[in-house]
């Protein structure tokens, strides 16, 4: 199997295979919708060689499978607004790509794509290949562990943060609305990795472990988080997620926190408080409305809360980006 392409043209790629009609401009690709898929687009930038920033939105009609076979090393970051996407690798489990942030490593071995039908899909990605990470830091004359070979140490607690979706959530606008300069991309990339690297040596330093998580307790907690993922605002009760980690409220508290380094209740919220950013993305929402869908019946207490996990309140988010 020879190898595809994305190095040189990221999602294009794909668009290509699938022939796909893509109108460039510049940097920027918009690749259009074939009659398989509906309502829809995948707008993509390459501000670098080895990096390619896109948001997407459509729904297929047919399940849709891709795959890609990439020789060099690299990252591909996801932040799910919607929609079903899984990614199968040789000697891997399937992996169903869930709301909200999430890392996908490359390691040369062909990488599947598998897109269900009939589900609308939104989401933007980076694909960061390591030669342009190794470029930016020797170019810079930086040295810090954000290449590909670092990568496989971050877990998920280190790459969906509340910054760190703040940070996808600016790629996201830029990219749909062609508003950001494309020396901004490169800067927001490094950012991002730079948090994924931050996170882990703050965890190291600073993780004190009340309590031993099993391998086998990890992944019932893995279970927890991922219901509360799934729909943060249809919040599970405590006893729902008590019997999904088959432990008792008082030792599922305390190894929650143990293995995520935050309390049960701080992660619902911050859950709820990232699908509020996406939401504010709707005009036809108002703040009120999406504070009531997150279970505020005062907008004032909705914004204090909002502010307190994102660090800025609703209105001046989307007046930050012309909503």
């Amino acid at each position: 199997m020879g190898y595809t392409n994305e190095f040189e043209l990221g999602w294009g790629a794909m668009a290509k295979s699938a022939s796909m009609e893509t109108h460039r401009n510049g940097a920027y690709a918009h690749h259009i919708i074939p009659d398989i898929w509906e309502n829809g687009w995948i707008k993509e930038v390459s501000p670098a060689k080895g990096l390619h920033v896109a948001s997407a939105w459509f729904t297929a009609k047919e399940r849709i499978e891709y795959t890609m076979h990439i020789k060099e090393p690299c990252l591909w970051v996801f932040c799910i607004d919607t929609g079903s996407l899984t990614f199968t690798q040789q000697g891997k489990p399937a992996r169903r790509l869930s709301p909200f942030t999430q890392l996908v490593i490359n390691n040369d071995k062909p990488l599947r794509l598998r897109i269900a039908a009939g589900e609308p899909v939104c989401f933007t990605s980076v694909m960061i290949f390591d030669s342009f990470i190794d470029s930016f830091l020797t170019a810079n004359q930086i040295s810090y562990p954000i290449r590909v070979s670092d990568a496989a140490l971050w877990n998920p607690c280190h790459i969906d943060t509340p910054l760190v979706m703040l940070v996808m959530e600016q790629i996201r606008w830029g990219v749909r609305g062609d508003s950001l300069p494309l020396p901004a991309y490169l800067c927001k990339t490094i950012e991002l990795l730079s948090l994924f690297a931050h996170n882990l040596d703050r965890e190291q330093h600073q993780r004190e472990r009340r309590y031993y998580v099993t391998w086998e307790n990890e992944q019932k907690l893995y279970r927890v988080k991922e219901r509360i993922d799934t729909d943060p605002l249809c919040r599970p009760s405590t006893e729902e997620l008590c019997l999904l980690a088959e432990m008792s409220e008082s030792k599922l508290r305390i190894a929650f926190k143990s293995l995520y380094g935050k309390t049960l209740y701080a992660y619902i919220r911050e859950a709820v408080m990232k699908r509020a950013m996406q939401k504010l993305a709707y005009d036809e929402l108002s703040i009120k409305n999406i504070a009531t869908q997150c279970g505020y019946q005062n907008p004032a207490k909705f914004a204090a809360a909002f502010k307190d996990v994102h660090g800025i309140t609703p209105s001046d988010f989307r007046k930050g980006f012309g909503l």
